[in-house]
C-alpha cells in the first residue's frame, strides 16, 4: 500500500502563529489546527499545501521550509504528516472561514492551551519542545 501524506502550514506574524478552528462535526471537529490536508495522488506535498490553503482559508501562499514531519492515523490508514513553514500574501492577510469557525493568531507559549488535533500537537512538540 502507498504511503499517505498530509501537510500542514505554519504562518507567523509578529511573533504569534495562526491556528484555525475546525467547524462541528467528523473526527476533529471542533479542535483547533494548523491549516492544511491531504496529499493526493500525483502531488506534490508543497503543491497541496499551497491548494490546501485556498481551499480552506483562500490565501495564496507561499511555501516555504519543511520543519517537522510525524505520524498520525486516520480511519485506519497511516499518514505523514508534513509541516511547513508558510508566507501569507501580505502583512495584513486574514483568513475567510470556509471550513473553520474562528482563527487566532497564538504565541508559541500558548499552544499548550488549546485543544489542537492530535497531529498538529505532535509536530508542536517537535517545533517548540519547550511547549511541549
Amino acid at each position: 500500500m502507498p504511503e499517505k501524506y498530509s501537510v500542514a502550514g505554519i504562518a507567523w506574524r509578529d511573533g504569534n502563529i495562526l491556528l484555525m478552528h475546525r467547524l462541528p462535526g467528523g473526527s476533529i471537529g471542533g479542535l483547533w489546527e494548523f491549516p492544511g490536508g491531504k496529499v493526493e495522488e500525483g502531488e506534490q506535498p508543497p503543491d497541496a499545501l499551497s491548494r490546501e490553503w485556498m481551499e480552506e482559508t483562500g490565501l495564496n501562499v507561499s511555501v516555504g521550509d519543511e520543519l517537522a514531519r510525524g505520524g498520525f492515523l486516520h480511519n485506519g490508514q497511516s499518514f505523514t504528516l508534513i509541516a511547513f513553514s508558510v508566507v501569507l500574501p501580505s502583512d495584513d492577510s486574514e483568513p475567510e472561514l470556509i471550513e473553520h469557525d474562528s482563527y487566532r493568531w497564538v504565541s508559541p507559549e500558548k499552544l499548550s492551551d488549546l485543544n489542537l488535533v492530535n497531529s498538529d500537537r505532535d509536530i508542536v512538540n517537535i517545533i517548540f519542545p519547550e511547549q511541549a
